[in-house]
């Protein structure tokens, strides 16, 4: 082969891997399918109703439930009032909704909408949690009651721990028009609170749910425990068997984690 075919042989090969990578900045700048990036703060772009703050090569995870829905119930409390309950669910893993809001819808007999009362809150992964409205006022005979979940906003947790809030020493008394629940809560976790949320559900020897409330504690140091009641001032129509009590607290909420001494937590992994 003489010296004119060995430099054509070259040149050809300069100008074919020159193609090559023209051809592949083309596709990897402009026809390439993009992930969708949350950069604009908007969740417009197909984000799975993931809330993340940066570029999604960390929204690449996809969640694969949505909140569950259980259980939604108005009960009686005196002439023209009730307490609404639903009961609601994470199926999820590795991702907690740092906030959602909701609805309770109440409905006549015409399927007409008489009363609706909206809220927001938060759910943990794998939670199963209550959600109570107290005191919602009605004066038509409630024939339906729909419970909404609307706007979540979901966030993975890399390496969480739920902290371990432990209810001790409970007790339920029950009398004709007033009956209460008594225990104390211990902050087992090695944080400091600005705030626990506590709920309690009573039942009867059916399951059914006859009762809700819920009260919050205020600043709660590690290791320290806490005495609270939750009471019912109106007769509660039946027999209560069981008194399910449980508390929990927003750890999505960076002001919710008291620092003392210039502490400061470690933060959870956020994507």
């Amino acid at each position: 082969m003489d010296k004119y075919v060995k430099k054509q042989i070259i040149i050809a090969l300069i100008y074919l891997i020159i193609l090559v990578i023209i051809v592949t900045g083309i596709y990897f700048l402009f026809l390439k399918p993009r992930l969708p990036s949350c950069s604009d703060g908007i969740q417009n772009q197909g984000e799975a109703g993931v809330d993340c703050g940066g570029p999604c090569s960390s929204c690449l995870w996809q969640l694969q439930n949505e909140l569950e829905v259980i259980s939604a119930k108005a009960i009686k409390t005196q002439e023209n009032y009730f307490d609404l309950v639903a009961k609601i669910k994470n199926p999820n893993k590795d991702a907690g909704a740092k906030s959602f809001s909701y609805a309770f819808n109440l409905y006549d007999s015409g399927n007409n909408l008489i009363f609706s009362k909206e809220g927001s809150s938060y759910i943990l992964p794998q939670q199963t949690k209550y959600i109570i409205e107290q005191k919602a006022s009605v004066s038509s005979k409630i024939y339906n009651i729909e419970f909404k979940i609307l706007n979540v906003f979901w966030q993975e947790l890399s390496g969480y721990e739920e902290p371990e809030l432990l209810i001790r020493n409970q007790n339920f008394e029950q009398s004709e028009n007033f009956s209460r629940v008594t225990a104390t809560m211990e902050n087992r976790s090695n944080y400091d609170f600005d705030a626990i949320d506590i709920y309690a559900i009573l039942f009867d020897k059916n399951s059914e749910i006859l009762a809700g409330g819920k009260t919050e504690v205020k600043t709660i140091f590690s290791k320290e425990n806490r005495y609270f009641e939750i009471a019912w001032f109106f007769p509660i129509n039946g027999q209560v068997t069981k008194a399910d009590v449980m508390a929990e607290t927003d750890v999505f909420l960076d002001e919710n984690f008291m620092r003392r001494y210039g502490g400061q937590r470690e933060k959870f992994q956020e994507y």
